[in-house]
């Protein structure tokens, strides 16, 4: 060994290349050990990626299904509206009709009232009549002379038989 100058040494040559490719092995096996990194990261991913598509799935399954809910929630308020209206146009009519019932009860009743108090007034007036025509009547007989006749009949009503 000098100390000053620099010797070749078949060893440390040796040892040089031993080194270059213990260098390059641990690259290769850095290497190695990042693409198994890498694997079990890709089939984490997939791993991932099938759950996310399967929960996917699922929210898309939940999702119709509460969109056909609220579809037939709409339906069947849109339903209740037109029964409602329906029933809003029946009873409207309905107390349109009552309304003009109501009015005609109320004029047969007032034509009522007023033929019954034509009636009484016509019963009255003609017992007036009457009364009156009863007293010129037994006013006129008793004025009237009373005379006997006798009539035959198929004769000459003179007393004479000829």
């Amino acid at each position: 060994m000098n100390l000053f100058g620099a010797t070749v040494n078949p060893m440390s040559e040796r040892f040089d290349e031993l080194m270059d490719e213990l260098t390059e092995l641990k690259t290769n096996v850095a290497e190695l050990k990042g693409d198994k990194a890498s694997i079990s990261r890709a089939k984490s991913m997939e791993t991932e990626l099938s759950e996310l598509k399967r929960k996917l799935t699922d929210k898309q399954i939940e999702f119709d299904r509460e969109q056909e809910k609220w579809d037939r929630e709409k339906r069947e308020v849109e339903h209740m509206v037109g029964l409602q209206r329906k029933r809003g146009d029946f009873e409207t009519e309905a107390a349109g009709r009552e309304a003009t019932l109501s009015v005609r009860e109320e004029n047969l009743k007032e034509d009522k009232k007023r033929f019954d108090e034509h009636v009484k007034f016509i019963e009255a007036r003609f017992d007036q009549q009457f009364d009156s025509l009863n007293g010129l009547m037994e006013k006129f007989l008793e004025r009237m002379p009373t005379t006997k006749q006798l009539i035959t009949v198929g004769g000459n009503n003179n007393g004479n038989d000829e």
